[in-house]
């Protein structure tokens, strides 16, 4: 078993190491890479070696490459192209689709790619957060490679423009990065300060800023005590 080991530890060595075999006093076979009086050399078989295809560093902007025979189709769910991301930390959330799923088991991989060249590390994910992107326009893809380095398919190449605020405004020159906000059907919100308060709103739940113009709601009630909301309709016949 030991000779064994000591074998295995010399077959793990440099390649151009070379093999010695001898036999010593108590008859034990012993193998070592220095020559002794007696030892002969072992013919070891060359190591098998693998040196994947290089992935292109860059790539040229275009549409997508022909469709493979693995996958259908690959494309940008996030960003749309030409979008506008509003961010101060240059923070990009990307998302791609891809059919079928991704075959990671047979180390499949995908590489994304900034402005022609690659970012970040092969990865397994359709999914990914790019951060402290700077401000401007910049162009995205992505492509699946397989373990031999062999591009199978490709997104288009899409622009986003990124919006962060300069420093060189100043604190007193801050750009409204920040989308409008919105009510639960994504509708905006208005500014209270551009409503017209001498106008009802279309919602009759609620109060106008004037307290001397009441809401066709009659359980709501008017802040001016001289305004007096109108009585709840009687019930119709049948009713």
């Amino acid at each position: 078993m030991k000779w064994l080991l000591c074998l295995l530890v010399l077959l793990t060595g440099p390649v151009q190491a070379e093999v010695y075999k001898s036999v010593n006093k108590n008859g034990e076979v012993v193998y070592s890479d220095t020559k002794t009086p007696g030892s002969e050399r072992v013919r070891l078989p060359s190591l098998p070696t693998y040196k994947p295809p290089p992935i292109p560093a860059s790539r040229a902007a275009g549409k997508a490459s022909p469709v493979s025979d693995i996958y259908t189709a690959f494309s940008f769910l996030q960003p749309k192209n030409d979008a506008i991301v509003r961010n101060n930390l240059g923070i990009v959330q990307v998302q791609l689709t891809l059919s079928p799923s991704l075959e990671y088991k047979s180390n499949h991989r995908i590489q994304y790619y900034m402005d022609g060249k690659r970012h970040g590390p092969l990865v397994d994910k359709t999914a990914i957060t790019l951060s402290n992107i700077d401000r401007g326009s910049h162009t995205l893809s992505a492509s699946v490679y397989d373990e031999d380095g062999q591009e199978l398919i490709s997104t288009e190449t899409i622009t986003i423009n990124v919006a962060r605020r300069s420093e060189l405004l100043g604190q007193d020159a801050i750009e409204n990065f920040d989308p409008p906000p919105t009510d639960s059907d994504g509708e905006p919100i208005p500014n209270p300060e551009d409503i017209n308060p001498n106008i009802l709103t279309d919602n009759p739940n609620q109060l106008t800023r004037n307290p001397n113009v009441r809401t066709p709601n009659p359980n709501i009630r008017s802040p001016n005590p001289n305004i007096i909301s109108p009585p709840p309709r009687a019930p119709g016949p049948g009713k």
